[in-house]
């Protein structure tokens, strides 16, 4: 790589990875080398690699796993989002990835279809925190994100107005409950046309909604629905065939 090329030293990088992702030097499904190897590599930090690994994971180019290194998932530029995850470890990494904006919070009293949603009684009292999580600051926004929590945590929440990391994590810290399980649902849903508006899309909008709720031996810490538009969301995972016992 020619240290002449114009842009930032990462940019550079991502550049040269990309380029030998399409000419098949990393095919799709392998891993690329690690963090270190290319620092070595391009004579560069690994907070230099880091970023330009970033930039190829918001592109579509690869995913990025703690722990299993970075693989390769398209040859070409993808529009839209990308998420796959098999830990909370990873959840926390997506939550540090990425950039929270909280719009503000209220209370709200569930209804029975909210509350069988969230995991609460009907009647109980729980706070609502909205936000938009962005790729970065001044970047797109992925999702906006509403999320439910019990009424006997209102004194920490002044605290998630700035916090950057993912919110179960505090709450885990403040309660000193540990999350024992994590429940997933995805749906197809009409997204509400404020929460459109404030993604800055038509009202008409659909919407890959997640809902997530994290669940300590005490009951739901927290639950979060992230409306996804439709069109800019794509959810992996993978399915692994176990041994059968005789």
């Amino acid at each position: 790589m020619s240290d002449e090329s114009s842009g930032p030293r990462y940019s550079r990088i991502q550049k040269e990875l990309v380029g030998r992702i399409a000419n098949g030097v990393y095919p799709v499904g392998r891993l690329i080398p690690t963090e270190a190897e290319l620092a070595q590599e391009f004579d560069t930090s690994r907070f230099t690699i880091r970023e330009a690994l970033r930039c190829m994971t918001e592109d579509g180019y690869v995913e990025r796993r703690q722990g299993m290194g970075t693989r390769v998932i398209s040859a070409k530029p993808l529009s839209g989002y990308y998420q796959s995850f098999e830990s909370l470890q990873e959840l926390f990494q997506i939550a540090l990835d990425t950039y929270l904006v909280v719009l503000g919070n209220k209370t709200v009293t569930l209804d029975a279809k909210l509350a069988e949603r969230v995991g609460g009684q009907e009647g109980e009292q729980w706070i609502r925190v909205d936000g938009i999580r962005w790729t970065e600051p001044g970047g797109r926004p992925i999702c906006y994100i509403q999320s439910f929590i019990p009424e006997r945590f209102e004194a920490v929440i002044p605290e998630l107005a700035t916090y950057q990391g993912p919110f179960f994590n505090i709450l885990e810290g403040y309660s000193r409950e540990t999350i024992k399980e994590t429940q997933q649902e995805i749906r197809a849903e009409a997204m509400p046309p404020e929460i459109a508006a404030s993604l800055g899309l038509p009202a008409e909008s659909r919407s890959l909604q997640i809902l997530r709720r994290y669940i300590t031996d005490s009951g739901v810490l927290i639950a979060s629905f992230n409306w996804h538009p439709a069109d800019q969301m794509t959810y992996r995972m993978r399915i692994r065939r176990g041994r059968q016992s005789a």
